[in-house]
């Protein structure tokens, strides 16, 4: 028994309406996308200070005592 004498939607019209709303969708979240601020432009780390790398270093076992001293000295003559 045929409903609506055949005229309902075939399966071509329901992936044409699909196909629509995923377009749809798609451009939504590229608009948006495109409105949010880029992340990738400012993601560098900020910038740490020479004595506390030196500190670091020195935890490390990087540098010696007498050397992280003597280091330290020249950074504080800088500043």
């Amino acid at each position: 028994m045929m409903w609506n004498n055949g005229t309902g939607m075939g399966w071509g019209m329901w992936l044409v309406m699909g196909s629509g709303a995923l377009a749809f969708w798609l451009v939504v979240i590229l608009v948006i996308r495109s409105l949010l601020p880029d992340r990738t432009k400012d993601n560098t780390a900020p910038r740490t200070d020479p004595l506390t790398l030196l500190k670091e270093a020195l935890a490390r076992g990087e540098v010696s005592v007498e050397e992280y001293e003597h280091r330290r000295r020249i950074l504080s003559d800088i500043h």
